[in-house]
């Protein structure tokens, strides 16, 4: 009876707070967009072929030939043990579960915090479609970012009352957090900060000490994986084409710009106030012995947090015109700083006795008082461990890379945040206003597929002889091509590689010290065409001008070479084309897709070659002279 009693009280408390329903609401439609994309991801892109022909090694060894550790493949090599990885759609599923308990987490975490539901954050992060197409992939970003929210609440729970238990579960979670994704470390290491920050205004050194353990530990689960990190440099040389300031707050535009691009500043601007806050709370002074201090932060009063809403969209509205009033940011600003002016010395402490009806927080329940500090330093710490993981790694900037900061960025919003009556609100008509916004851009991006090469290689499947013989290019396609084609005709990608189970830049750069590499290929196309049956082209291929010289080979890169292999690629793509183009009886274009949205990086064409003209003589010049290549991104 009393447990039923608790439920009605709970009901009749939700009801009576519209943010509540609100929050629940924008739940049901988050649940219903991520299976509204199960339905039109389509088949699985390159980098989860990847992953699911790793976790069927069965070998922690080979699972992590990944640029992930171990976490991810044996989860998908699990579902598959239980019988469910028959197919796409229920491996798919998978995927779906793991994006779903992204906002599962962030309820979790900010009820545990603060019992209040994550508006902000649901909103902001959860309704993203950007979030939910690699959240719900079969890589680790979703997997990755659920766990940071956890480990989040974790920490901010083992502050509240630093047991060695709780310091246990803390570790636990950023075990599991690093073992998603190698960025996660500087994710947990943030979070180490910003708990040890409280720690030192508590001058609380006995939970500092644990605090270390925990970061200790979690940095001890990775050193099996210590070959793999001090070799990246080489192993993903390929990839290394540098760290681009510039390219990589683009991508995060990208991730953030929900549903529109200006929503990039709101994320910005509620993480300035955020530390903000942090700061006011650090610098100022302790409460006398035996008051209490009222729950009222002005670096984050009614006023300051209304005015920063109406500024977030009145930035948005002024960005979106045809004439940009940049000056309307920085003035709202000063308004904000004129009407809270005593920040740091308006704080107001009272008797016990006089106060005990009103709403409080006790000295021994500091840990809530220090929120703001938590959240700030933590966010300014991730911010810039993020930065320097990216240039250490030196790899092209991804919007996907960023779910899990936006992550962490979202929890430490939400535990920062005030929770008044005008504050309340304002986020209830902030959030109104992004879900109505949202929907009509979520369905467009959300109606998607990662690849159309399973389409290409069902089709090929079916039509290809086995005396035919199919190119596709670029290489890594070929891992997708590898996953779906089951039909008899032999194919190579170019370079030809002996492996298309995964990424083997290893072997992509030793074809690019080489000369004539796709002479071979040459050779195979020649047998093929003058014996009467079809060469056919999966890839990006345009068809060229009959009669003009095919372009040489590129000098071959050095020992050391680390970069990009775009050049080569292209060039090789180039060779064939013409080759094509000048011997072939017939080469055109027989599939593209037009009318779906597909991820560009695997939305391949299929051409057809077939009949031989002209000269037997298939030699490739291979004197490095003038290369038109297009030039490169």
């Amino acid at each position: 009876m009393a447990a039923t009693e608790n439920l009605r009280r709970l009901a009749k408390t939700v009801l009576r707070q519209p943010e509540w329903i609100l929050a629940l609401t924008v739940s049901l439609a988050v649940v219903w967009l991520h299976f509204y994309f199960l339905l039109h991801a389509g088949g699985f892109w390159r980098d989860e072929v990847n992953l699911i022909n790793l976790s069927g090694r069965h070998s922690l060894i080979e699972m992590s030939r990944d640029s992930f550790p171990v976490l991810m493949p044996l989860l998908v090599s699990g579902w598959t043990a239980i019988g469910l990885g028959q197919n796409d759609l229920i491996l798919r599923l998978l995927g779906t579960l793991i994006g779903l308990a992204l906002p599962a987490a962030l309820w979790l975490a900010i009820w545990k915090i603060r019992r209040a539901p994550p508006l902000i954050g649901l909103v902001l992060l959860a309704l993203n479609s950007t979030v939910i197409i690699y959240g719900d992939s079969l890589r680790a970003f979703g997997l990755g970012s659920a766990l940071i929210l956890l480990t989040t609440a974790a920490a901010v729970w083992f502050l509240r009352n630093p047991t060695w238990r709780r310091t246990g579960f803390f570790a636990a979670l950023a075990i599991l957090c690093v073992q998603a994704l190698y960025q996660n470390t500087v994710l947990i290491a943030a979070i180490c900060f910003g708990a040890w920050a409280v720690c030192a205004r508590q001058k609380n050194g006995s939970a500092a000490l644990k605090i270390c353990s925990v970061a200790a530990i979690s940095a001890a689960s990775l050193l099996p994986y210590w070959t793999r990190i001090i070799s990246l440099p080489d192993a993903a040389g390929a990839l290394r084409t540098g760290f681009d300031p510039v390219k990589t707050l683009a991508s995060m535009n990208h991730a953030m710009g929900f549903p529109l691009e200006e929503y990039f500043w709101v994320w910005g601007f509620l993480a300035l106030m955020v530390a903000v806050c942090a700061g006011a709370t650090f610098f100022h002074r302790k409460p006398e012995s035996g008051a209490v201090r009222v729950e009222y932060l002005p670096t984050a009063s009614h006023s300051t947090i209304a005015v920063a809403l109406a500024a977030s969209f009145g930035f948005i509205w002024f960005d979106a015109s045809p004439q940009k009033h940049w000056c309307y940011f920085p003035l709202l600003a000063l308004i904000i700083l004129g009407m809270d002016a005593g920040w740091f010395r308006s704080w107001r402490f009272h008797n016990s006795a006089r106060i005990k009806s009103a709403v409080a927080t006790p000295t021994g329940d500091a840990w809530n008082r220090d929120l703001p500090l938590f959240a700030g330093v933590t966010l300014l710490m991730a911010v810039a461990g993020f930065a320097g993981f990216l240039w250490f790694a030196a790899l092209a900037t991804k919007s996907w890379y960023f779910l899990p900061l936006m992550s962490l960025t979202a929890v430490c919003i939400e535990i920062a945040l005030p929770s008044g009556r005008h504050a309340r609100a304002a986020i209830v008509g902030f959030a109104i206003l992004t879900m109505i916004g949202a929907f009509p851009f979520a369905f467009r991006d959300l109606n998607w597929r990662f690849t159309n090469v399973d389409l290409v290689a069902q089709r090929l499947t079916k039509e290809a002889g086995p005396d035919d013989f199919i190119i596709v290019s670029p290489w890594y396609c070929g891992i997708t091509f590898d996953h779906y084609y089951k039909g008899p005709a032999s194919w190579s990608t170019l370079p030809p590689l002996k492996d298309h189970s995964m990424h083997r830049f290893d072997l992509v750069r030793e074809q690019i010290q080489k000369q004539g590499v796709i002479q071979p290929v040459f050779t195979q196309i020649a047998a093929t065409l003058q014996s009467g049956h079809r060469v056919w082209i999966v890839g990006t291929m345009d068809i060229p001008k009959a009669g003009t010289r095919m372009p040489p080979d590129l000098p071959p890169a050095p020992a050391n070479f680390s970069g990009s292999d775009l050049r080569f690629t292209q060039n090789w793509t180039y060779q064939v084309a013409q080759f094509l183009s000048n011997h072939a009886g017939r080469f055109y274009e027989e599939y593209c897709t037009t009318n779906q949205n597909i991820n560009s990086e695997e939305n391949m064409k299929l051409s057809e070659a077939e009949g031989w003209q002209g000269s037997t003589n298939i030699g490739v010049p291979s004197n490095p002279q003038r290369i038109h290549l297009p030039p490169k991104d």
